[in-house]
């Protein structure tokens, strides 16, 4: 019968003691376990910001939390609203008028004064702004103002308690007030020439105001009415006059795809990332393992149990990771506190940039998360090297090879095997464990190398200009308080335009609202393919068309008119042509075929769109057009479901005598550029208009690439540095765990220099069988990363990776070459009598 030690106090201070004679091990265990912990933590953390931050940046654009809202409520209406189960909030905004000063109109902007109730404010608005300071105001001279307004008054510096006086239009009349600041918020409105001022009930009263009559009602729906809010509220709820509900939904709800997609790429590096750290912490603990098993052989001999031994073992992992799992959470939360600022700002511009916040999400369960999964990793690791060391006999860690005694096969004779290239051949996969294990490491790191390479140079900067940039300047009229254009780029300023010199091209672009008679043959499809994807139920085009049918003066849309040298160019890139002479005499319009989805078929109707002055109409031929030349701009606006139609600008101009110009595309010789860059941005300063340059684009696209490239480049690096430890680790082992029989080969008459030819062919077996895994199974894996891509960003297009791939075989090849013969060089210093000596001690 066996009787086990019982000891712990032995098995704690053999623990110990190894630890203190193995100083080296310890040293690459830690870094290991490091490495380890700090990108798995580091991805958590960085991921779970982003997605935060990313879903409170759509909220603040948004404006509210709200997704519902009806004008002019009366109280039995809200009353029966707040009673339905479908609400989580409920609130009411006046809209009371707007800040009249000559300024403002200079500066083409605007302040809007509004009302907002207890629960509006607090519940749906809040969420939606940040840096709130004072209260909301309570008397009628007091208010709340956003920091923008501040800024287009001139008051940046203003703080509570400060007296502002205002002068504003209030139901149609000029009125004047000095008012009491008693808060300051900063909102993050995607129409930046806008401010707000909010002001208190008691204003309301005084001026005679109300919801019913001034205002609409707010509301946020429950996760759970999602799809259901529409018919409910609907049904439940009896509407007077004009009166409808108005649905905007979540922005977060529109980008399912993106964020799968983005959820999809980050899961597969991820676990990219945790194999590699599994697989570097493996090789390191079963080369401990591996080069003190006579160690373990001998405790064996004085009793200690095969349980013992594989405790040993843990214990040692698990008091390395003690100190290599904290330094890894401190590496990582340190790091985050760089890297997500800048990728957040990196990533997103303009309105986006401002309203993404650069919060670090260090939420307890993030670190607990990465603790236990780096934990978890570790005891993984080392399952196997504690099973080897618990349950190796005395007598067989003398003679352990790390590979199992295979049985010899027939017709094996020494002309055929004593060829180095066969036995190395033999040796590669004598122990298929190990050579899986070299493949895998050397394949993860590559493959994750080259997958964020992908990633980073899908998005170049050619790329991006080509999809988004197809003019060198861009001059854009821009919209007025009421949403209309300005009147800023007349033909007076198109033809100083026409006249700097070096303009090689101009393009007009004009633009109109029109209204439009319904042809469900033309809209219907397009009603039901965007309701569908905005509400999940096609019920809202038909009540629309209900609605129109009813209303059929309240049917418009936004018509841009275009020149003809413009659409010459666009047809030149179209994949399906159209009647360019057809449009050009004002017979053909198009329609954007994006409004009806991915498998649209073309429409052979008329459509008649009405004269601006309401005299009379015109039928045109219509077309279903795929912009893919990027040419084409977006209009003014239109009802959800109505397509822009685009037409000749001789054509707009019958229509709509007074269409206003909405953009001019310019393009100029490039020894030319810099002097029209000057003399257009002074147009656009003095006239209040939005220019984009080709070059400035570029410049601003280049800093971000630049951030993302240092981001990614680090990632890519620490990645790749794991998988060649990996090999480097292996291939030490291989070699260390089998002295003996290269001893016993010199004994019998090989020399240095064969057995160190017989492991180069080794290392480049090893070499050529992972570099043909990389080219097929890992080209199908970055080309996945590249559809991915595409799917998160528009422009991505897939570059082979072709200089890094070659790289990185180079690298393979020269590593799998040299480190075996470097290894054995510095094992074998000592004489074959000597080696066989010790090793059989």
């Amino acid at each position: 019968m066996k009787l086990e030690n019982n000891n712990k106090e032995v098995v704690k201070r053999l623990t110990n003691r190894s630890l203190k004679t193995n100083k080296i091990r310890n040293t690459f265990a830690v870094l290991a376990i490091v490495l380890t912990t700090f990108m798995i933590s580091s991805v958590f953390t960085i991921g779970i910001s982003f997605v935060k931050n990313y879903k409170t940046m759509n909220l603040r654009v948004q404006g509210t939390t709200a997704s519902v809202s009806l004008e002019g409520p009366s109280e039995k209406q809200i009353e029966k609203i707040r009673s339905l189960d479908i609400i989580s909030n409920l609130g009411s905004e006046i809209t009371v008028g707007q800040v009249e000063l000559e300024t403002l109109r200079k500066n083409r902007c605007a302040i809007l004064i509004r009302y907002a109730d207890k629960e509006d404010f607090e519940k749906q608005i809040s969420p939606a702004i940040s840096d709130i300071i004072g209260t909301y105001p309570e008397q009628i001279d007091e208010i709340m103002i956003s920091r923008r307004a501040l800024e287009f008054l001139g008051k940046s510096n203003a703080e509570i308690g400060d007296e502002i006086k205002l002068s504003y239009i209030i139901n149609g009349a000029v009125q004047e007030k000095e008012f009491k600041l008693s808060g300051i918020y900063t909102d993050y409105g995607i129409v930046q020439d806008i401010g707000n001022i909010l002001i208190s009930h008691k204003f309301i009263e005084a001026n005679k105001l109300s919801v019913e009559k001034n205002g609409k009602l707010f509301m946020t729906l429950k996760p759970s009415a999602r799809y259901t809010a529409q018919d409910i509220l609907e049904k439940e709820v009896k509407l007077e006059g004009n009166q409808k509900f108005s649905y905007s939904y979540d922005r977060n709800e529109t980008l399912v795809k993106t964020a799968l997609a983005t959820a999809a790429l980050v899961v597969m590096i991820a676990l990219f990332i945790v194999l590699s750290g599994y697989l570097l912490i493996y090789n390191v603990l079963y080369i401990a393992v591996v080069n003190d098993i006579n160690f373990y052989g001998l405790l064996k001999t004085i009793g200690t149990s095969p349980r013992q031994i594989k405790k040993i073992v843990r214990n040692q992992a698990l008091k390395l990771s003690i100190v290599g799992i904290p330094v890894g959470l401190i590496l990582a939360a340190t790091v985050s506190f760089i890297i997500v600022p800048l990728a957040m700002s990196t990533f997103f511009s303009g309105t986006s940039a401002t309203a993404m916040p650069r919060e670090i999400s260090f939420n307890p369960l993030i670190f607990i998360g990465a603790t236990i999964f780096s934990i978890l990793t570790i005891l993984l690791s080392c399952n196997k090297p504690a099973k080897i060391a618990g349950n190796i006999s005395p007598t067989e860690a003398l003679r352990y090879t790390g590979a199992k005694a295979k049985k010899e096969k027939k017709n094996r004779n020494s002309t055929k095997g004593g060829k180095l290239y066969k036995m190395a051949w033999y040796n590669v996969f004598r122990e298929k464990k190990r050579a899986v294990l070299v493949f895998l490491s050397l394949f993860m790191g590559v493959i994750t190398f080259l997958s964020v390479n992908t990633f980073l140079s899908s998005m170049n900067v050619e790329n991006y200009i080509e999809r988004y940039v197809k003019n060198d300047f861009t001059l854009q009229n821009i919209l007025d308080e009421n949403r209309d254009l300005q009147d800023n780029l007349d033909e007076d300023l198109v033809n100083s335009v026409r006249s700097i010199e070096g303009v090689t091209r101009i393009n007009l672009v004009k633009s109109s609202k029109l209204q439009i008679e319904m042809n469900e043959k033309v809209f219907l499809p397009s009603l039901l393919n965007q309701y569908k994807n905005l509400e999940g139920s096609t019920d809202g085009a038909y009540k629309f068309l209900e609605y129109i049918k009813k209303n059929p003066k309240e049917l418009f849309t936004s018509v841009v008119g275009v020149d003809d040298d413009l659409i010459e160019r666009v047809n030149g890139e179209l994949k399906e042509k159209i009647d360019v002479e057809a449009f050009k005499n004002g017979e053909l319009i198009l329609l954007n075929a994006w409004y009806y989805g991915e498998n649209y078929e073309d429409i052979n109707e008329e459509l008649t769109i009405e004269n601006s002055d309401g005299k009379g109409n015109k039928s045109f031929k219509t077309k279903l057009v795929n912009d893919t030349s990027g040419r084409l701009p977006h209009g003014l606006g239109s009802p959800l479901g109505i397509s822009t139609i685009y037409m000749s600008n001789s054509a707009l101009e019958r229509l709509d005598s007074e269409a206003k110009n909405l953009n001019v595309y310019v393009d100029c010789e490039e020894k030319y550029e810099p002097k029209v860059n000057s003399e257009l941005k002074n147009i656009a300063d003095n006239r209040g208009l939005w220019l984009e340059s080709k070059t400035g684009d570029t410049e601003e696209f280049n800093k971000s690439q630049k951030v993302m490239n240092i981001l990614g480049g680090g990632v890519s690096i620490i990645l790749i540095l794991i998988g060649i430890l990996n090999f480097i680790n292996v291939m030490i082992t291989g070699v260390n765990i089998r002295l003996k029989e290269f001893a016993v080969m010199e004994s019998i008459g090989m020399t240095k220099k064969q057995i160190k030819r017989l492991l180069s062919f080794e290392g480049m077996y090893y070499a050529g069988i992972t570099s043909m895994l990389i080219c097929t199974l890992g080209v199908a894996i970055v080309y996945l990363v590249a559809e991915m891509t595409k799917k998160i960003v528009d422009y991505a297009q897939f570059i082979f990776p072709i200089t890094p791939l070659i790289i990185l075989i180079t690298i393979i090849f020269l590593v799998c070459l040299i480190v075996p013969r470097v290894v054995f060089k510095i094992a074998s210093k000592k004489s074959v009598t000597e080696r066989i000596r010790k090793i059989e001690n």
